[in-house]
């Protein structure tokens, strides 16, 4: 079997979730001895790939990222116009006997359709987030639902990443559920280190994310206990959640790293003792697994959707900042329950292997051969 697939994040350039799943997937899937032109953004550094059955081929130029907004910064008609010709570019370089389209999210989806109708194969269609995700369900761009929903209705089978975003679909996208298969994430193990009295944030710095209800649990835990709090990641709310830091009078304890590489993502991971995915709206949440992975207990908000497969773990509403505070001080000042739910964890995330998220994925391949 050979697939097209189309996507716009793949490491070394990994932004979010969606670089981490292309890149188990398509190994998954080689493993399998399925073929894959996985087509991408061309980048300054070459993306070489490092399985036989894996070509990695580079399409023009893009500055776009796939979580930019253009209410957000000063792209304007720039930030449409990229998108607009990346997916052009797609529709021109895509070429050869493939089996079928594979792509992912909202930034290839234009370009998918029109390989589908060119090409003559099934398009199948990964939802990672939706625009209602994205914008925190506030004032979601009508542009983004424009270009999903047509992806969605265009394509033969839609592979969702949780029974929440599932749900998503349905609801806000009118998509009939026989033609959408769960398939949840995955993880590779990082591995323990000596932890560190730290509680941890990774992510993102926008409204999707959260981390404004972070900082308000750090406020009420500093109250009771002395820890630092670490906000990992960048994004547009950075300046204020800074400013909101001071105000709180906890600027002192807390640290804000900016963007970290894929090693220093590892590092913090493996020394933080807890960590804590506060997200608004969450279609699964690699990072939980990711922590997990590396033995740090771990708090997730009930809007994710990883909180609908992790047994081992704290779940709270991201809004209640006093019980996220609560499940944080009882980790800190507990090492049995510390330890417990860290044992736990680690075994429950054996299941969570890329090689069965392929075989799902390959499972939904051949219902369309």
């Amino acid at each position: 079997m050979k697939i097209a697939m189309i996507g716009w994040e793949y490491p070394p350039f990994k932004v979010g979730g969606l670089g981490t799943h292309c890149y188990g997937l398509t190994h998954g899937l080689a493993d399998k001895n399925v073929h894959i032109d996985f087509y991408m953004p061309k980048l300054r550094q070459k993306v070489k790939s490092d399985n036989k059955n894996i070509n990695i081929i580079e399409v023009g130029e893009t500055e776009v990222y796939p979580y930019d907004r253009p209410d957000d910064k000063e792209l304007g008609g720039k930030f449409f116009e990229a998108v607009y010709r990346y997916n052009d570019l797609l529709v021109q370089r895509v070429k050869g006997k493939y089996d079928l389209i594979h792509c992912h999210d909202w930034l290839t989806m234009k370009a998918a359709v029109a390989l589908k109708e060119k090409m003559g194969v099934p398009l199948v269609l990964t939802v990672h987030s939706t625009e209602y995700d994205r914008s925190a369900w506030i004032y979601p761009n009508q542009w983004f639902v424009d270009i999903e929903r047509e992806g969605m209705q265009k394509a033969d089978r839609i592979i969702a990443v949780s029974e929440f975003t599932k749900r998503v679909i349905v609801e806000k996208y009118g998509i009939h559920p026989d033609k959408i298969t769960v398939v949840h994430n995955a993880v590779y193990p990082i591995g323990e280190g000596e932890k560190r009295n730290l509680i941890l944030f990774l992510g993102r710095l926008t409204i999707q994310k959260g981390p404004e209800f972070f900082l308000k649990a750090a406020k009420k835990v500093l109250e009771f206990e002395d820890a630092r709090f670490v906000i990992a990641g960048a994004g547009d709310m950075l300046p204020r959640l800074i400013e909101q830091a001071v105000h709180m009078g906890i600027s002192n304890k807390v640290i804000f790293t900016g963007k970290l590489t894929e090693e220093e993502v590892q590092h913090i991971y493996k020394i933080s003792s807890i960590y804590v995915m506060p997200s608004v709206s969450e279609p699964f949440g690699i990072t939980a697994l990711e922590a997990i992975s590396a033995g740090t207990p771990t708090i997730v908000s009930k809007s994710a959707g990883v909180s609908e497969v992790l047994k081992n773990c704290f779940k709270v509403d991201f809004w209640d900042t006093d019980e996220m505070a609560n499940k944080i001080i009882a980790l800190l000042r507990y090492d049995s329950l510390r330890d417990a739910m860290r044992q736990s964890s680690k075994r429950e995330i054996q299941l969570f292997t890329w090689d069965r998220v392929a075989e799902r994925t390959l499972d939904v391949y051949r219902g369309l051969a």
